[in-house]
């Protein structure tokens, strides 16, 4: 393989990658929004509290997420959206690894 084959694989790469943190971070925005909402926003939490129990108890995920998760998920509202939306290498390695699943289906 030439190099220029390999550096044409490499910049695929990184644009598929890109296009799926993009896709994670609108999933997350739609995440806070449900939170912050005062009707349904305390049963979004319980939601994926649950989905980081569920990891915690079947060693699905890193202990580090589910206690970054947790944490995250029991901060003041303010904190929380912060948390979840920061652009940082943790905030993009949290969104990889996300109790917000079940919100993926619902109505954009």
């Amino acid at each position: 393989m030439s190099e220029a084959e390999v550096l044409e694989q490499r910049r695929q790469a990184r644009a598929a990658k890109h296009l799926v943190d993009e896709s994670l971070v609108n999933l997350h925005q739609k995440a806070v929004i449900a939170l912050l909402d005062p009707i349904e926003g305390a049963h979004v939490r319980e939601q994926a509290l649950e989905h980081v129990a569920k990891w915690e108890r079947g060693h699905l995920c890193n202990p580090r997420y589910v206690q970054a998760w947790r944490g995250i998920l029991n901060l003041p509202a303010a904190a929380m959206r912060a948390a979840i939306l920061r652009d940082d290498a943790e905030g993009i390695s949290l969104r990889q690894n996300s109790p917000f699943g079940f919100l993926v289906d619902r109505a954009r």
